[in-house]
């Protein structure tokens, strides 16, 4: 018996069905079958072949631990000889199967022997994969081919429903230019039956017309008959009527006679007060005259009226209203001689309407002092009266034409009026800005010397012999006909051109009357070559940078426009 299990062992160590445990006993497994396929690799068969060598050392290692169990079995045989047997039984199942399994194993062996012998040579498989890369890229390409073919296929169906929605509309078109041909050979058949009815109309209008002339001769005729039946009846009216203002210019006549009669009485009574009143007249201009000239000489603004009194004494003397020779309302501007408030009060008691440094457009009349007086207030008064009419009195001045009843800027030559004035603050700077004293007329349009068809207006002005022009041809430019102009303004003496009256007429240098000469030559060029556009513009131009430069509201003349 110990030798059979002794070669049962050994049969079992050689065929690999024992291995050892964690334990070190030995233990009998079980080798599954393994199905071998075409497709395995040859490296699996290696690896079994390593695995049963390992097996078999396995088992070597098995024997020497059976050994020492034997000698166990040996000291304890009776224990141990039931375990034996039946781990003998165990034993000889598993060797059944490993016996099986080791022929599963060698049919194998010889399989895989069989298929490395079949297997291809590696260049073969190298050109294999290069075609599989190739055919890779070809399916590759053919799935993009395969999208832009199914994108395209997309855009077809689209494309086709566009078309079809174009068809349906194409469809509703015919159907509308059929409605229109049907509309428009209707419209036809209307127009020729419009042409057939303004035929018959203008045909119509024809007769009517005749008959319309037919009946206005007739109409005239009865009015030409009515006429000379009212002319008849006329002539009776008038005749009645004749009668009737006989009858009444020959009690007119018998009347007139003795108005003529009176009225010849009264004339030769008109005509002594008249000559009386001129002797008055001329007698005041000559006393106003010579009060001027006493006024005038005396030195250093001495008036001959030195107290406030006298002054009160003057104006109070005289009952006739003051609204014949001056206007109700009056500024008052400054103090000199006498005080402003003394002033302002002796002038309300006689009945005027007195406003102090201010302005009012609505004021004709201004009285000046000789102190505390401000030029913006005179130059805010003259802005205000722009265009209408201004008169600057003195305070001597203004009480002489309340003693005299008279306006001496009326009836006083303006030689005496500037000396009288002469040294007075006011008007010193009023001069000084070229304020036209005495007058007290605004210029409201073109000098008096300029008419319709004015001098100058060709090659014989001052401003052409000065060198100014607008001509093309010789091409001055704007600041060179500025400073042309700046100097025919400040020239003292000018070129002489048709006449001493017309020479007269463009004033001194530097004055408001040569300014205003100047300006509305300008201006009156432009009208009378507004053809020329281009001229016309440098004109404008010219005339807008000398008002800009020289012109001011004190000037009193209105700025050509």
């Amino acid at each position: 018996m110990k030798e059979s299990l002794q070669e049962q062992l050994a049969k079992l160590a050689r065929s690999g069905g024992l291995q050892t445990n964690s334990t070190g006993q030995a233990t009998h497994q079980q080798l599954q079958p393994t199905v071998s396929s075409k497709t395995q690799s040859p490296q699996l068969s290696t690896n079994s072949y390593e695995a049963l060598i390992l097996e078999i050392e396995g088992l070597r290692t098995a024997n020497t631990q059976l050994a020492a169990e034997l000698n166990f079995v040996k000291a304890n045989p009776n224990a141990v000889l039931s375990q034996l047997q039946e781990q003998h039984r165990d034993v000889l199942t598993r060797l059944q199967a490993a016996e099986n399994s080791n022929g599963l194993l060698a049919e194998d062996n010889l399989r895989l022997k069989r298929e490395l012998a079949e297997l291809p040579h590696k260049d073969l498989i190298l050109r294999w994969r290069e075609k599989a890369i190739q055919a890779d890229v070809i399916i590759r390409e053919a799935d993009e081919s395969m999208a832009l073919l199914q994108k395209a296929r997309l855009q077809l169906e689209e494309d086709r429903a566009a078309f079809e929605a174009d068809l349906v509309r194409l469809e509703a078109l015919d159907e509308a230019t059929e409605k229109l041909s049907a509309a428009q050979r209707e419209l036809a058949e209307s127009e020729a039956e419009i042409r057939l009815r303004i035929i018959d109309s203008e045909r119509s209008e024809k007769k009517l017309a005749v008959e319309r002339s037919r009946l206005e001769k007739l109409s005239n005729e009865l009015s030409d008959l009515q006429a000379r039946v009212g002319h008849f009846r006329g002539i009776e009216k008038a005749l009645r009527s004749l009668e009737e203002e006989h009858t009444k210019v020959t009690r007119l006549y018998e009347a007139g006679k003795t108005r003529i009669r009176n009225l010849t009485a009264e004339k030769d009574q008109a005509l002594q007060s008249q000559s009386s009143a001129e002797v008055n007249a001329k007698k005041i201009s000559r006393d106003l005259k010579d009060a001027l000239n006493m006024l005038a000489s005396t030195p250093d603004g001495e008036v001959i009226i030195r107290s406030f009194e006298t002054v009160q004494w003057l104006v109070s003397h005289f009952e006739d209203p003051y609204e014949r020779v001056v206007p109700k309302q009056v500024l008052l501007i400054g103090d000199g001689p006498w005080p402003i408030d003394n002033f302002t009060e002796l002038l309300q008691e006689v009945g005027f309407d007195v406003w102090q440094n201010g302005c009012d457009a609505d004021i004709e009349v201004v009285i000046v002092g000789r102190e505390n007086w401000s030029e913006s207030v005179i130059d805010a008064q003259i802005e205000e009266r722009y265009g209408e009419s201004l008169r600057v009195y003195p305070q001597e001045l203004f009480v002489m034409l309340l003693a005299m009843q008279a306006d001496p800027l009326e009836i006083a030559d303006p030689e005496s009026l500037l000396k009288f004035v002469d040294g007075h603050p006011v008007f010193e700077y009023l001069f000084n800005q070229e304020f036209p004293w005495p007058e007290n007329a605004f210029e409201d349009g073109p000098p008096a010397t300029i008419g319709e068809g004015f001098d100058g207006e060709d090659a014989s002005s001052p401003l052409y012999k000065m060198g100014y022009s607008v001509a093309q041809q010789v091409a001055l430019t704007p600041s060179r006909r500025h400073d042309l102009l700046e100097e025919t303004y400040a020239e003292e003496s000018l070129p002489w051109c048709i006449s001493d009256e017309y020479m007269e007429d463009w004033g001194e240098a530097n004055s408001r009357k040569r300014l205003r000469r100047i300006a509305w030559h300008l201006h009156l060029m432009t009208k009378r070559f507004r053809r020329h556009m281009e001229a016309v513009a440098r004109w404008e131009s010219d005339l807008d940078w000398l008002k800009r430069t020289y012109y001011k509201p004190i000037h009193r003349f209105r700025w050509p426009s």
